[in-house]
């Protein structure tokens, strides 16, 4: 511990730190509240092409949960990104960051929704 420090370890409170007024606690981790799948058929995307999909249901999802996405296949340089977007659904953007043109096919993802709690 370098001179004059404040050596914070085993002290009363532990996992908690107050400095100057604003308190740090400790934070759960988020549980899982919804686990199911979609249907999703991406569009065609051109290189360096974005989309964001229309509105998918997911009963349960709430504004401010965090969303996964597991597709069935390989994406080939799609980066996709899901988040709720009004009560009970989500969207999902994609961004072809391939050479090339990437059309991925219909098929049954994963979705999983977490909740800090």
């Amino acid at each position: 511990m370098p001179t004059g420090g404040v050596d914070f370890r085993n002290k009363a409170g532990a996992g908690v730190v107050t400095a100057d007024g604003l308190k740090i606690g400790v934070l759960t981790q988020p549980r899982v509240v919804v686990s199911t799948t979609i249907t999703f058929d991406p569009p065609s995307l051109l290189t360096d092409g974005i989309a964001l999909s229309s509105a998918i249901a997911i009963t349960g999802a709430a504004l401010g949960d965090a969303v996964e996405l597991y597709p069935p296949y390989d994406t080939q340089g799609v980066i996709y990104q899901a988040s709720v977007s009004s009560a009970g659904n989500i969207r999902i953007a994609l961004h072809n960051a391939s050479a090339g043109t990437v059309d991925l096919a219909s098929g049954t993802w994963g979705v999983a929704v977490r909740r800090r709690t």
